[in-house]
């Protein structure tokens, strides 16, 4: 009788990469967009570090949009044993796809997830600011 394997331990991604830290708003395909609430969300917002998470569960892949937070690029976990920056969307979807064999959400996709859950939320949040 061969004794069943022990269980691995979940390796969670390393901060800022864990999604654990945020909430699935919505998908697209296998992918889920997932922000911060309560508190981290109003820290974000204020400082300039707001951003969106695209989170691939199967394949344990994180994509951050760009803020404050990653040096204004985009920026992806795990890409060869570590993290992976680009200026354009474009410039990680050919590395991630090639290393991870997934298919990530088109550029169309990620820009309109950009401009609703980024772009709007910071300038209501800065006319709010504004405002009190």
């Amino acid at each position: 009788m061969t004794p069943d394997p022990l269980p691995q331990p979940v390796v969670s991604p390393p901060p800022p990469h864990d999604p654990r830290d945020r909430e699935a708003t919505l998908r697209l395909g296998a992918w889920e967009v997932r922000v911060s609430t309560g508190r981290a969300f109003e820290c974000f917002v204020q400082r300039g570090l707001w951003h969106v998470q695209l989170w691939h569960a199967e394949a344990k892949i994180s994509i951050l949009t760009p803020s404050r937070l990653t040096g204004g690029a985009y920026e992806a976990f795990p890409s060869h044993g570590w993290k992976a920056r680009s200026q354009t969307y474009e410039g990680l979807v050919g590395i991630l796809e090639a290393e991870h064999g997934v298919r990530l959400p088109s550029v169309a996709q990620v820009h309109w997830v950009e401009r609703q859950l980024v772009d709007k939320i910071v300038a209501s949040a800065g006319a709010t600011a504004r405002a009190s």
